[in-house]
């Protein structure tokens, strides 16, 4: 009985700390994720010498950014002139994570010199947002001065 007693206890302390690891795990793989597709975006602009675009996406075959701004679910990497150059899925992990972003359109546009843009402004302090409402915590993509992507932690309500 002692034994089953002392299994209890450490069960009861082990299961809530594993899911936050899932948790923080999971947020950290779609962080970088994004981060790895706008680094993406960036090197082919630069590479090929013209603009190339990340965005939000309406579908996982969408050939075109959307529209208007709302949560991430798929996103492309076009070319100028509307080429895709690659896609990808954002896992929501049955609906446990949202992605949204202050992205003017849901969209950055990488000019040939490598610098992020939105239109014709150069592009400071936006973000996009990974959240687990849930949970209550989050990651941010922050793109900051000179295009510079990085990452932070956030606790508390989810948004971008």
């Amino acid at each position: 009985m002692v034994t089953i007693a002392i299994a209890g206890i450490l069960l009861a302390v082990a299961v809530p700390s594993f899911n936050q690891l899932m948790v923080t795990n999971r947020l950290t793989a779609q962080a970088n994720e994004m981060v790895a597709a706008m680094n993406f975006a960036r090197s082919e602009a630069i590479k090929r010498n013209t603009r190339i675009s990340f965005c939000r996406a309406s579908s996982s075959t969408a050939t075109n950014c959307a529209a208007t701004a709302a949560s991430w679910r798929n996103w492309i990497v076009t070319q100028g002139d509307g080429t895709v150059v690659r896609r990808g899925v954002v896992n929501t992990f049955e609906g446990g994570i949202s992605v949204q972003s202050t992205l003017t359109g849901d969209r950055v546009t990488f000019g040939a010199d490598g610098l992020a843009r939105t239109g014709t402004a150069i592009i400071t302090n936006q973000r996009i947002s990974i959240c687990a409402p849930r949970d209550r915590a989050g990651r941010r993509v922050v793109l900051g001065a000179g295009s510079r992507l990085s990452t932070e932690s956030y606790t508390g309500s989810c948004g971008a």
